[in-house]
């Protein structure tokens, strides 16, 4: 809201985009807290068992990157954007379980362990027509399609240690998982 309150005390032109679950190449695999997508396959690379937080039925909508390009240059350019907030992408809601079903099959295999649950929305699916109607978004790649291209990359990326936060700052209520590892990495 910074941009919009900025702009309006300013005169400038904005428009905010808040983009849904994006996944694809070049996306960051190392990061243990953000992206499940990436922390599968940095875990199936690494010869660690997939991990969901629950029963993975919580749903989320994800964006494949190449579908969100041009739309977010059409935010930059497109009159009708002007002073708007829009959410960008995810118009099909999927399951954190059928998720890692579905890369699965691209991967060809991996297991998957069931993590105690997070405080996290159960369902998180945007109102996402603005982006259809004002930025002509498009939902053109279907989440295997899309896994296969993002695995096919992830596959050719160096080996590196993922960041392990060495300490959190509030303990209460972390998940044991992260804890563990925290303890693991400053041995």
């Amino acid at each position: 809201m910074d941009i919009q309150i900025a702009g309006e005390q300013h005169g400038l032109d904005w428009c905010i985009i808040r983009p849904h679950n994006v996944y694809g190449i070049k996306q960051n695999i190392w990061d243990k807290y953000r992206n499940v997508l990436g922390i599968w396959m940095y875990q199936h690379l690494n010869g660690m068992d997939m991990t969901i937080f629950g029963d993975g039925e919580q749903t989320r909508a994800f964006s494949f990157i190449d579908d969100s390009l041009e739309p977010l240059w059409n935010a930059a350019v497109r009159p009708q954007a002007s002073k708007e907030i829009i959410n960008l992408g995810g118009i099909e809601e999927v399951s954190i379980k059928d998720a890692s079903l579905i890369l699965r099959e691209v991967i060809g295999e991996g297991e998957i362990v069931h993590l105690e649950g997070r405080h996290e929305v159960k369902h998180s699916i945007p109102t996402y027509q603005k982006s259809i109607d004002l930025l002509d978004f498009k939902y053109k790649t279907t989440m295997k399609e899309g896994l296969t291209q993002m695995w096919e990359w992830a596959k050719n990326q160096p080996m590196r240690d993922r960041f392990v936060w060495p300490e959190y700052e509030i303990e209460k209520g972390i998940y044991s998982f992260w804890k563990n590892e925290t303890k693991k990495s400053n041995k």
